[in-house]
């Protein structure tokens, strides 16, 4: 395995986690509906992003990537909304 290879499947590894995060959020009611409502939209847009994981595009390789920073942006969010 190539050094892109192995990164790109770090890549796709903390994409999904962090997907898994926000289906989790979305669904649990303790979550502020404003914050749920964004969770949603970032595992609805993972969800339509790579439908057959691994077979990816580079367009969306490079939208994964988007989509991974704005979830990263998004979680720190998340705790202070608990409060």
């Amino acid at each position: 395995m190539t050094s892109m290879e192995s990164k790109d499947e770090v890549f796709v590894m903390v994409l999904v986690d962090l997907a898994g995060i926000c289906k989790k959020l979305a669904d649990n009611s303790a979550v502020p509906d404003a914050l749920r409502a964004r969770a949603r939209q970032f595992a609805q847009e993972f969800d339509t992003l790579l439908p057959d994981p691994g077979k990816g595009t580079p367009a969306q390789h490079a939208q994964g990537e988007e989509l991974l920073c704005k979830i990263t942006r998004f979680l720190p969010n998340v705790l202070p909304g608990l409060e």
